[in-house]
Parts: structure tokens; sequence; C-alpha cells
């Protein structure tokens, strides 16, 4: 199987903790589909999602990885895993040209709220692991323009602040 990451599971080396096979197939984009934060958390901030973009040079950037279908379940039981997220089926472009197919994480619309900003923290873990997967400058710079909201819970904050570098 083959995940397009393009949020939180860009980090590889964590992601096997839950899926042992994973490994980093490269770069990669899906063209037709813009980056954005509109998915909605239960701690009243919003999270990434991809969305489809009328626009012809939008593009999402991310990282393939590959895995054994056996250990989808890890990460995604739509029985037992939340209704919020999906995955669905893309065509992607890696960095060498080649197309992959592959899946995606996608926001059900019931989960979808375009008026709750990301928090700072979280804003600031994407960029990172936006800039440790090496993908191009230019989006990691349109992302770090998005707005976001400082968390209000000071704890959260400083826990999750420490977990990031600098």
């Amino acid at each position: 199987m083959l995940l397009f990451a393009y949020a939180g599971n860009m980090d590889v080396r964590k992601f096997s903790e839950t899926v042992p096979s994973a490994k980093r197939i490269g770069i990669a984009r899906l063209p037709g589909f813009s980056f954005t934060f509109n998915k909605k958390a239960d701690d009243e901030s919003s999270k990434a999602n991809i969305i489809p973009s009328d626009d012809p040079v939008d593009t999402v950037w991310g990282v393939l990885i590959e895995f054994n279908e056996e250990e989808r379940s890890n990460f995604y039981n739509p029985d037992t895993w939340s209704s919020d997220l999906k995955l669905e089926t893309i065509n992607c472009i890696a960095d060498n040209g080649e197309i992959y197919q592959a899946e995606a994480f996608f926001a059900q619309p019931h989960a979808v709220n375009t008026h709750v900003l990301p928090y700072d923290w979280y804003h600031k873990k994407i960029l990172q692991l936006a800039e440790d997967a090496g993908l191009p400058v230019e989006y990691i710079s349109k992302i770090s323009l998005m707005p976001f909201k400082i968390d209000a819970d000071e704890k959260r904050r400083a826990k999750r602040l420490k977990r990031l570098r600098g």
C-alpha cells in the first residue's frame, strides 16, 4: 500500500512506530488540490486537510510512504476509528516524475470548519515536518503565511512546543 502523507504522518520514523514496514519512497505532489487547515479538532482548533482546487497551479506536496497492506489497520480502521477522516485513492507525482496511485486522508464534510484556526504549535509542527521531509521552499513558505492562533491552554502549548525544535 502507498500513503500520500501531507501532515503529521510525514515523519516516517514516527509513523513506522505504528506501521513497522513503513518506508519512505520520496516526496510527491498532488496537483489540483490545496493544503488547508480546516479539519475541526476536539481542542477548538483546526488540523491539516487537503481539498480539491479549481486553480490549475494549486499543488499539495507530501511524502510517499510504502507499507504492507496487513498493517493498514494499525493506523486506520474505519469501523473503530474516527469518522472524521477517510482514506481516498489519488494519483500523485513523485519527484522523479513517476505517477503513483496512493491513498490520502481527507476530512469528511461534517468534520470541516473553515472558521477555526490551527494552534501555533500545530502550525509550527507542520512546517518542521515539511522542512524535514525536504518539501519545496516555496510550498513551505506558503504554509508559513497561513493564519494560526495562540493556544490559550498554556500547559498544553508549552508541552507541544517543547517537543518541537527551536
